[in-house]
């Protein structure tokens, strides 16, 4: 036994010490711990770049809601104006463009079927024609030239005749946008002005229609 057994041990004994002079059973744990944590921190910063993602996705939300509530709205203006004629004398001056002409002093076309279009002041104003009740009612698309691209307001005029030769003009000027093209923001007050003074107290001028 002991003539078989020793080559066998010291054979045995020279496997060991070349292991341990590689670093042996130790360091192989020791690099099997190491590259477990690689793992982990991988996995780690994989999760913490999908958290960063998700966080820049919450963080663009509330920005688009800031340019919602920032954006300008529109307003109603509403008019009743009294008249020392009848309805229909009214009605006809409204919608006659050589009328147009004579009390604004400017270009005026003016179609009177329903759909047809207008033009007055110049071009300055454009629309169409969408209701017509000859002495009671004009309803219009009014657009300005100065207004941004694709915005359009509505305009009704209902007429009433309380007694003869008294007429009341009842406007209602809908989606009237708070800023012009250039950023001004005169646009209703300027609007408001320009049916006061422009179209009704000319008519009454012109026409001997005040009261």
């Amino acid at each position: 036994m002991l003539a078989k057994g020793k080559p066998l041990v010291l054979e045995k004994v020279r496997d060991f010490v070349q292991a341990i002079a590689k670093g042996g059973p130790v360091k192989d744990e020791l690099e099997a711990k190491k590259s477990a944590p690689k793992t982990t921190t991988t996995t780690s910063n994989s999760n913490s770049a999908a958290v960063s993602k998700e966080k820049v996705g919450v963080e663009k939300e509330p920005k688009k809601e800031v340019e919602k509530e920032g954006k300008k709205g529109f307003k109603t203006i509403t008019m009743s104006e009294k008249f020392n004629c009848r309805a229909k004398d009214m009605y006809e001056i409204l919608m006659d463009e050589n009328r147009w002409k004579g009390f604004t002093q400017s270009n005026a076309r003016i179609s009177k079927e329903v759909g047809g279009q207008f033009s007055i002041f110049d071009g300055s104003v454009t629309g169409i024609n969408l209701e017509l009740q000859e002495g009671k009612l004009i309803a219009q698309r009014w657009r300005f030239g100065s207004w941004p691209d694709g915005i359009d307001s509505t305009v009704r005029l209902v007429f009433n005749e309380p007694e003869p030769g008294v007429t009341i003009i009842k406007l209602t000027h809908s989606d009237v946008p708070e800023e012009d093209r250039y950023g001004n923001a005169t646009v209703v007050e300027n609007t408001e002005r320009g049916w006061r003074d422009l179209i009704f107290n000319k008519i009454r001028a012109v026409f001997g229609f005040g009261i």
